[in-house]
C-alpha cells in the first residue's frame, strides 16, 4: 500500500477537504490583509508554512491513532474541532485586519 493509499484510508475525506479549505482561506486572507497594511513580506509564507504543517500533521497522527484504536474516534473528532476553531479564529482576525467589523461576541476569539 503506498502512502496516499494509507493516508485516504485513514483520513476522513469531509474532515481534510474541511480543513483545507480552512487553511486556504486564511492563507489568501492574511496575504489581502498584509498587503492592504503593505505589511507584506514573502519570508513570513515560511511560518504560514509550518502552521500548516502542524494543522495537517496534528490530524493525520490523530487520524492515524484513531484508525488503530477505536477509544480514540472522539479525540480525532475533538482535534478536528479545535483546529476549525484555531482557523476561524485566523481568519476573522484577517477579517478584522481588512477593516470589517468582527461582532463583540468574537472578538475573544482573536485577541
Amino acid at each position: 500500500m503506498d502512502n496516499m493509499t494509507f493516508l485516504t484510508s485513514v483520513v476522513d475525506k469531509t474532515q481534510a477537504q474541511t480543513l483545507a479549505y480552512l487553511v486556504a482561506a486564511n492563507l489568501i486572507l492574511g496575504m489581502v490583509a498584509a498587503l492592504a497594511k503593505g505589511k507584506f513580506e514573502l519570508a513570513k509564507l515560511k511560518d504560514f508554512g509550518q502552521k500548516v504543517i502542524v494543522v495537517f500533521g496534528s490530524y493525520i497522527s490523530v487520524a492515524i491513532a484513531g484508525k488503530a484504536i477505536a477509544e480514540f474516534t472522539l479525540l480525532v473528532t475533538a482535534i478536528w474541532i479545535a483546529l476549525i476553531a484555531y482557523l476561524v479564529a485566523n481568519i476573522l482576525g484577517n477579517l478584522k485586519d481588512l477593516g470589517l467589523p468582527v461582532p463583540d461576541k468574537l472578538q475573544n476569539l482573536i485577541e
